[in-house]
């Protein structure tokens, strides 16, 4: 886990390590032959090919995912201990974060291990023996599940962290407040980076016909995944309506009491909204890029 604080050298370009991933695993299948354009009618072949180019892609997204949520938990913590007075302590929650990490990788693996066994045991890596091809078309798939525990791994533990362990100290209410809509932004970002996962699942059912089990097992794992992202974000914004309504009460409390109005309240205010409108309209288009990349996959099988 790469968590560094800003310098003024020049910065690589975030995406350029997930691209040469992107291009490097489809040209290893090509050169196994496990990525090959499948002949017309054959099934198994089309989704092999369908398999080959979404794992492909996965893992370029995930990769860009991981560096990109790494640099945005950087950013906000230094805000939030900027504002506590304590940038000293960077380095100190970076080695945490990172031990974290290493645990989550740990387990991601298991993981990954234990999908390989069922694979085994179900016989879709030994009918064609252990050869190039097949070698392959395993790496590819326990990368993937490798990938895909540790990025739904980090897309919560981050924020949790940062809530947990480094909000809690914070003397000021504006500067409290502050930091919890850097924490509230940082969640919603990760959130509509998991949903990004969602525009790629078409591409498993290019030019094969989708059976209702199938649709039932997506759907299904969709709802899952915006459940697990967005869960932490329906608490958030249930904390800033407690507050809400504590501060109105607090405010009724003091008009009943008369004090006087030109007197500062020592209550904390919280922010009015939890997201900007910047915010929910990005979230807006990660979900309606979901239903267009089905009807992108339809309109090129149509085209082919």
């Amino acid at each position: 886990m790469k968590i560094a604080p800003p310098t003024n050298k020049p910065q690589q370009f975030i995406g350029l390590f997930p691209l040469l991933i992107l291009l490097a695993i489809p040209l290893l299948n090509m050169y196994s032959g496990a990525f090959y354009w499948p002949n017309s009618g054959d099934i198994s072949a089309q989704r092999s090919f369908n398999s080959a180019v979404s794992i492909s892609l996965f893992i370029g997204y995930f990769w860009f995912g991981f560096r990109y949520i790494h640099q945005n938990v950087a950013s906000s913590l230094i805000s939030l201990l900027v504002k506590k007075n304590q940038l000293g302590q960077f380095s100190v929650h970076r080695q945490r974060l990172t031990k974290v990490f290493h645990h989550q990788v740990v387990n991601s693996v298991i993981i990954s291990c234990m999908f390989m066994v069922v694979l085994a045991f179900l016989g879709d890596i030994s009918d064609e023996g252990y050869n190039i091809k097949s070698i392959s078309y395993i790496a590819s798939f326990v990368t993937f599940s490798l990938l895909t525990s540790l990025f739904l791994f980090q897309v919560r533990s981050n924020v949790t962290y940062l809530l947990k362990e480094v909000l809690p100290g914070t003397n000021k209410p504006s500067d409290y407040w502050a930091s919890f809509s850097v924490i509230t932004k940082l969640s919603l970002t990760n959130a509509t980076i998991a949903l990004g996962l969602l525009t790629v699942l078409p591409i498993f059912w290019f030019n094969v016909v989708v059976s209702s089990l199938e649709v039932v097992a997506v759907v299904s794992l969709s709802l899952l995944i915006v459940a697990y992202t967005f869960t932490p974000l329906l608490k958030f914004k249930a904390i800033l309506k407690q507050q809400k309504t504590r501060a109105l009460n607090e405010g009724h409390s003091e008009q009943s009491n008369h004090i006087d109005k030109n007197r500062p309240s020592r209550m904390a205010r919280a922010p009015s909204e939890a997201f900007k409108n910047s915010d929910k309209l990005k979230t807006i288009v990660a979900v309606v890029l979901i239903p267009v990349s089905w009807g992108l996959v339809s309109m090129v099988e149509t085209l082919i």
